[in-house]
């Protein structure tokens, strides 16, 4: 008798748990799902509803980024290969390990700048509803640290959930 309660009961369990779990909200897509090529971008899209105009806009500040950013990342390559070299030497040069230090700062700088101009150029195409999205996400990003102290003490739910 009581294997057959127990059995009543885990069904009852489930009966009510499976159509609950059916119906929770979709959550963002997985990680790997995102790593697929053009999946990110259309994740962002769809959030902040750009129109195709604006995406096929966003798709030419894509190809100006990666047209400014892969001679900047080939030479900052080659610069660290080159302070990598020296320093594993006996005695390097303290001159020429400055000087390529410096030289892979301004590169570094450079590509920062193409990138912040990638930014400006995205915020430029949206509308006043998408920016404020864009915005809060940007706000979110920056909150995200602090989640998992939030959980831990119970102000947030648990990230499985």
């Amino acid at each position: 008798m009581t294997r057959a309660l127990f059995a009543a009961a885990l069904v009852t369990a489930l009966a009510i748990a499976v159509p609950s779990a059916a119906q929770a909200p979709p959550g963002p897509p997985p990680a790997d799902d995102l790593c697929l090529p053009g999946a990110a971008q259309n994740v962002v899209a769809r959030f902040l509803n750009l129109s195709d105009d604006q995406i096929a806009q966003w798709e030419v500040l894509i190809d100006e980024r990666e047209q400014a950013a892969a001679p900047l990342r080939d030479a900052i390559a080659a610069v660290q290969q080159q302070l990598d070299d020296l320093l594993a030497g006996e005695d390097p040069d303290p001159l020429a390990v400055g000087e390529l230090t410096i030289q892979r700062r301004d590169l570094g700088e450079q590509l920062a700048d193409v990138q912040r101009a990638y930014v400006a150029g995205f915020e430029g195409l949206l509308e006043a509803e998408q920016r404020a999205q864009y915005r809060f996400l940007q706000r979110a990003e920056r909150a995200e640290p602090l989640f998992p102290a939030f959980r831990m003490v119970g102000l947030l739910p648990p990230h499985w959930r």
